[in-house]
């Protein structure tokens, strides 16, 4: 049995479906949003940026809903300030076009595990508490710099905790912003510690699920118009100590590649795009085939999604090559989520169903075909981490329903079995079933996901998640239990 994890930002059926991975929070923005296209003045009643792609498709991170953002320094204030509509500390006038606005988020979350990681009598519990404070200097339209400090703490195997989770403090983003205006586009350049969440969710992530999230330190390169955008980035992870401001740029681990999106609908406003994406990582510790060396990968594919009449859609095919310890990487994964509301009345019904195939084998010998998903988001297959983006052919079809404005529901059933029987079954962050790999057959079990969401206010959310994961038929021959793990979570952002 147990309890929940939390956070979300509007407790609405869209919200549901967001945090349980049924549907993207891109395309939850764009069915919430009733206006699509770009702007090019900051919103008037919602923290909305000078943006002229649609906002929901510029590469900014997942939306948060009313107007705020998951990565607060993608927010502008300055409309609402001119409108007389800022809270305090939003865009507070500094002379001239200067202007600061300041930021805070608090996550109060509270884990209960049984079985973890399908270990008999792992059993254990934990709280976590997350702190962030931020602060956005706009020295002028085409001029900013941010920054964003935040501190975690856990209680329940404290000595045992990595840097993600217990940290005094840590400089999460120190970056400067300089853009220019040219014919209706907007043409900019990032350059310092910063968050990076552009790209398939199954992919490219904020990582939430720790107190600590995940950090880039380097450049990045946008051009957004108004019928496509481009990106190009080179980033080095950051590595983080558990004492105060004691993180680091690991020079070993990098990210670069190149993106873009493109509006492919014909209708009367954007809701449909396509995303094509490179990415080459290097991991310096890549653990495949009872090995660890240094992996090169190139990630590339694309990203179609967006929505027609009822249903929402975000698929992804992608490709990857490249090389560990001498031996040639050749590996992909597809991606299928989609979603059909049944009725716009009462409680609002919704069938949700994601597909979601990657590829697995040769740990022995000839070709890696292990698919790696990078930074994936961790609650995309459930924060329990019982499954992995790897050698895998999961089906989940759910429901989520909103009985009201303010609560939210959703539950799915994924079935989950392994594309290669001579590989193992993995759990989270490519995590191999022990000696999986000798067992016959392809079921790995059931998993069952529960999330609820109440909104207390515009600010406050509260959630309810729970996981159950069933082992199949080749886990029991391997000697593994069934596990669950559940939460219950506050969040607060102001």
């Amino acid at each position: 049995m147990m309890f929940p994890r939390g956070w979300a930002a509007r407790a609405s059926l869209a919200t549901a479906l967001v945090w349980t991975g049924l549907v993207t929070s891109e395309a939850v923005a764009k069915a919430a949003n009733s206006k699509c296209e770009g702007t090019e003045v900051p919103g008037k009643d919602l923290p909305t940026p000078v943006e002229p792609y649609p906002l929901n498709a510029a590469g900014w991170g997942p939306e948060a809903g009313n107007g705020l953002q998951f990565s607060r320094w993608a927010e502008d204030w300055t409309g609402m300030r001119t409108e007389g509509k800022a809270p305090v500390f939003k865009a507070i006038p500094l002379g001239a076009s200067a202007s600061l606005t300041l930021n805070a988020e608090a996550r109060l979350r509270y884990d209960v595990y049984a079985n973890a990681q399908l270990i008999p009598r792992n059993d254990y519990d934990q709280g976590l508490l997350r702190m962030v404070v931020g602060a956005d200097w706009r020295l002028n339209p085409n001029l900013r710099l941010y920054s964003e400090i935040a501190t975690g703490q856990r209680a329940g195997r404290k000595g045992t905790a990595s840097a993600n989770f217990q940290n005094d403090a840590s400089l999460q983003q120190a970056f400067i912003d300089v853009r220019g205006h040219f014919a209706g586009s907007v043409t900019g350049l990032m350059i310092g510690r910063q968050e990076f969440a552009d790209g398939p969710r199954q992919l490219i992530s904020l990582s939430d699920g720790p107190n600590i999230r995940r950090t880039w330190n380097g450049v990045r390169l946008y051009v957004h118009g108004h019928k496509f955008r481009l990106g190009a980035f080179d980033l080095r992870a950051t590595q983080l100590g558990s004492g105060s401001f004691d993180e680091k740029p690991s020079h070993a681990e990098r990210l670069y590649g190149l993106n873009a999106s493109f509006i492919v609908s014909s209708g009367k406003e954007p809701n449909t795009y396509l995303d094509p994406f490179w990415l080459h990582t290097t991991t310096p510790a890549f653990s495949s085939g009872g090995h660890t060396g240094i992996d090169t990968r190139d990630t590339y594919g694309a990203r179609l999604w967006g929505r027609r009449g009822d249903l929402r859609f975000d698929w992804t095919l992608a490709r990857q090559t490249g090389e560990y310890m001498g031996r040639q990487i050749d590996a992909w994964g597809l991606f299928a989520v989609q979603s059909h509301s049944l009725s716009s009345k009462g409680w609002k019904p919704r069938l949700t169903a994601h597909i979601d195939v990657a590829s697995g084998g040769g740990n022995g010998a000839g070709d890696l075909k292990g698919f790696n998903p990078l930074y994936a988001s961790s609650n995309y297959l459930g924060e329990g981490r019982f499954l992995s983006l790897t050698n895998l052919l999961m089906i989940a079809p759910g429901i989520a329903v909103s009985p009201s404005k303010s609560f939210s529901i959703s539950a799915e059933y994924g079935f989950a079995r392994r594309l290669n029987d001579g590989d193992a079954a993995y759990a989270g962050w490519m995590r191999a079933y022990t000696g999986t790999q000798h067992v016959h057959g392809s079921e790995i079990g059931g998993l069952l996901r529960v999330v609820g969401i109440y909104s207390v206010n515009e600010r406050l959310t509260l959630t309810v998640n729970y996981e159950h994961f069933d082992v199949g038929d080749v886990l029991k021959r391997a000697q593994f239990p069934t596990g669950a793990y559940a939460y219950v979570g506050s969040i607060f952002r102001y």
